[in-house]
């Protein structure tokens, strides 16, 4: 099982931005799985799975590289570099159980292969092993942080199974959401290594800040990928959230727009809504209508402020720290994924 572990981690393909954290990287797609393997081989087979599907690992990337940022190199940086993969890998399991999902990143999910009772387990699983890292590093703020990062995206998950289906959700409620969901796992994940290195309190909100607005920026964008109508590089079919019931940021917009073709959208949506189904003339014509009345576009320019307000919150640190090679390495590439998260495709 190891030697298969190793030769998927060779096939991983690390982002150029990532190369000062590249060896860290190496070592962390090994650790990912090291801190979970079990006496059962069944168990271990399904964790595999999980983390062979490989994905952007930006949110451990973005620790290790804050960690580079403010010179922290101590025995919990891949443990909490790892916690910050496991939070966002357990959630995702539970979401694919909740929306009954099939693909993702372009491989079968674990509750199509092995049952809803599998992944949600696995999901547990995984939680738990994070739980038990966190302990080790023997710090309270950073326990309090993650364990708020799961209360409040399991808060952000309910809240959102309240709104599923209602066209009339307005901005103020999907960011709820997506604060809860995605922003505050990122801000954790840049924050947390100031309390490793105990670094002064306005580096540490800073860092705090623009994890919160790449998350911010990172999410409102995958909700804009949704309606690029391109499955093969989304790696999930197109439409995947209003079929889901979730009405985003795009949709938001354009239902909202002064356009002449508002009417023709809402009445579109309405049909989706009450039938949770959309042919593909159906899929077609609402993709094109919220980008003709704007709300794709405007989603985007939303998406983009987050990205430039996290760059501010950067450029606010480099400010405060004399920084050395090393350190600006870190602060380039972190000031790189600000871009990347607006110009990938899935």
């Amino acid at each position: 099982m190891n030697d298969l572990f190793i030769k998927e981690e060779e096939k991983i393909m690390i982002p150029s931005f990532y190369q000062s954290i590249s060896d860290e990287l190496a070592t962390l797609e090994k650790k990912l799985v090291e801190y979970l393997l079990t006496p059962n081989k069944p168990t271990n087979q399904v964790l595999y799975h999980i983390f062979s599907s490989g994905g952007k690992r930006i949110r451990p990337a973005i620790f290790l590289l804050s960690s580079q940022l403010i010179d922290y190199e101590g025995e919990h940086k891949y443990p909490i570099a790892s916690v910050c993969e496991y939070i966002h890998t357990a959630s995702l399991l539970h979401d694919d159980v909740i929306d009954n999902s099939t693909l993702r990143r372009n491989k079968p999910t674990v509750n199509s292969v092995w049952g809803d009772e599998t992944a949600v387990l696995s999901g547990d699983l995984i939680y738990s092993a994070a739980c038990r890292l966190m302990t080790k590093t023997k710090s309270i703020e950073l326990i309090d942080d993650f364990a708020e990062c799961i209360r409040f995206m399991s808060e952000s998950e309910l809240y959102q199974l309240e709104l599923l289906w209602k066209k009339d959700t307005n901005i103020e409620q999907y960011n709820r959401v997506l604060l809860g969901k995605t922003a505050t796992l990122f801000q954790a994940s840049a924050k947390t290594p100031c309390y490793l290195k105990k670094i002064e309190t306005g580096i540490a909100n800073l860092l705090s800040d623009y994890g919160k607005n790449l998350g911010f920026a990172f999410q409102i964008f995958d909700d804009c990928l949704d309606y690029e109508g391109q499955q093969k590089l989304v790696g999930k079919p197109v439409l995947t959230d209003l079929l889901e019931g979730k009405v985003t940021i795009p949709l938001i917009y354009a239902l909202n727009a002064n356009h002449s073709l508002k009417n023709e959208l809402l009445i579109l949506v309405n049909k989706i809504i009450e039938t949770a189904e959309a042919t593909s003339d159906d899929k077609n014509r609402l993709l094109n209508l919220v980008k003709e009345t704007g709300g794709l576009e405007k989603a985007y320019e939303v998406a983009e402020f987050y990205a430039h307000s996290a760059r501010n919150s950067l450029n606010e640190i480099k400010n405060k720290i004399n920084f050395s090679d090393k350190q600006t390495q870190a602060f380039n590439a972190l000031y790189e994924i600000t871009y990347f998260v607006m110009n990938r495709k899935n």
